[in-house]
């Protein structure tokens, strides 16, 4: 999926309403509440899944997210699927996902996609949403479009954040 369609896809399933919430999330003081190497691991990730990711903080967004938002039981299943990616870069070059080349991590990341995208087409579609890798994907896109980075990217920055319709010009 190019990032087109996926700032398409955000949009139009969450609404401009979701970046508003978005954009305080970010605001939050930081609880860290992933480890040094989880937090490695997400901000390459989410790099290769958009690129300016790491510039906008994503793999942050993400940690307050699951901190904050998520429930439990969706904070465990991601943070249990993370683990693949080292499991299958060791596979390919016996090293983690964020010590591996760049294409590998692609490779790794794309065949993910892969299953994900076979899960929604089967007849349903829903346990595709329930993925880790779906979270981290739709966390990433959506971390991105509402940090500064990525509104200004897309145009969206400033946000009106209220109206005066008296106001001197």
């Amino acid at each position: 999926m190019e990032r087109r369609e996926l700032i398409q896809w955000l949009v139009a399933t969450a609404g401009l309403p979701s970046l508003a919430f978005g954009r305080q999330v970010h605001r939050r003081p930081l609880r860290r509440s992933l480890s040094a190497h989880v937090e490695r691991t997400l901000t390459v990730a989410t790099e290769r899944i958009l690129p300016g990711a790491a510039e906008a903080n994503v793999a942050a967004f993400i940690d307050k997210m699951l901190a904050d938002w998520h429930t439990p039981e969706e904070r465990a299943r991601f943070l249990a699927g993370l683990p693949e990616l080292d499991t299958r870069c060791h596979t390919r070059r016996a090293a983690d996902f964020v010590a591996c080349p760049e294409a590998d991590q692609v490779a790794v990341l794309t065949a993910l996609d892969d299953e994900v995208t076979a899960l929604r087409a089967q007849r349903g579609g829903g346990t595709a949403n329930q993925h880790w890798f779906a979270m981290l994907k739709y966390l990433t896109v959506y971390g991105w479009c509402t940090s500064e980075a990525g509104m200004r990217a897309l145009g969206l920055y400033p946000m009106a954040g209220r109206y005066d319709g008296c106001a001197p010009v």
